[in-house]
């Protein structure tokens, strides 16, 4: 097989079987042709290996872990096989519209400047047609501010723009892994969405994400003052100081609190101010609880 184009990369553990089905089905279908499927199998327990084994398609690339490493490390070795120009996210319970990869390269081949494209989504359990800001600019800022501006599943990766920057998924941000990723490609090249559905998800009560939200919120939240610390801060050492403390949950004083409040405070108002949206909306839900959390309890 000649160097593909697009590298699709899928990591899979214990996936339901008619979702994975339908999940590898709507790649190999897909209306653009010159792509690898590399799909990890992470120590799954069910029926996963058999179900992608029952595929003949050359385009496949199965990967085996002979234990669980979890998502981060499963995917940061599946980059590691990736030879495409391009690399294109879809997890196992998700599925692609048949021209989902044929428009992204299309994109991605006239806007050489944009190093990670993703598209509008539907939320299968809810029906619900999410459409993130599309305009370059927009995408780029909010990518660091809002979670879900490129929604994983539906991203394709320009694989230079890892590969020159030395970027992967950052195991130190379980269950946030993307958010920080997408943020990270933002300070090295543009972003974009393209305003058209083209990937389906789905959200199980099961799921990673609800299962682990406690956890992932706080990470979101680390993610979000590292942002606003690389585009804003003027002390950073300062910042990092006191969101070092925040990680490993040490008691700060009164004094370093408010100093730290009001820090925030400022920088988020130029954040909103430069990407155009309410003080609110950069606020909640990332950072007011952080806020509120610090004024009553005097941790941080």
């Amino acid at each position: 097989m000649n160097t593909p184009i697009v590298s699709v990369l899928m990591s899979v553990y214990n996936a339901r079987e008619d979702e994975l089905r339908q999940s590898i089905e709507s790649i190999l279908t897909q209306t653009f042709k010159e792509f690898e499927f590399i799909i990890i199998n992470d120590g799954s327990t069910n029926n996963n290996e058999q179900v992608i084994l029952s595929y003949n398609d050359k385009r496949i690339r199965y990967i085996k872990n002979e234990t669980n490493l979890k998502i981060i490390k499963s995917l940061n070795r599946g980059l590691e096989f990736c030879s495409g120009k391009y690399i294109a996210r879809l997890d196992a319970d998700d599925y692609s519209a048949p021209k989902r990869l044929e428009k992204q390269v299309k994109y991605m081949e006239k806007h050489t400047n944009v190093g990670g494209l993703g598209t509008f989504f539907k939320k299968l359990d809810t029906g619900q047609i999410v459409k993130p800001p599309f305009k370059q600019n927009d995408v780029k800022l909010l990518t660091r501010y809002v979670v879900g501006c490129i929604s994983n599943p539906s991203g394709m990766i320009r694989k230079s723009v890892l590969t020159d920057n030395n970027l992967k998924y950052d195991e130190n941000c379980l269950h946030a892994e993307d958010f920080k990723l997408w943020a990270d490609m933002s300070y090295y090249s543009d972003l974009a969405v393209i305003p058209e559905v083209l990937t389906f998800i789905r959200s199980h009560e099961d799921g990673v994400s609800k299962t682990n939200a406690a956890w992932q919120d706080k990470i979101v939240r680390v993610v979000l003052l590292d942002n606003i610390i690389r585009d804003f801060a003027s002390d950073t050492k300062y910042f990092y100081s006191i969101l070092n403390k925040y990680v490993r949950n040490q008691v700060i004083s009164n004094e370093e609190l408010q100093n730290f409040k009001g820090l925030i405070e400022h920088v988020i108002l130029k954040v909103a101010f430069q990407i155009s949206l309410p003080y609110n909306i950069i606020v909640e839900p990332s950072l007011m609880h952080m806020l509120n959390k610090l004024a009553i309890s005097g941790r941080i």
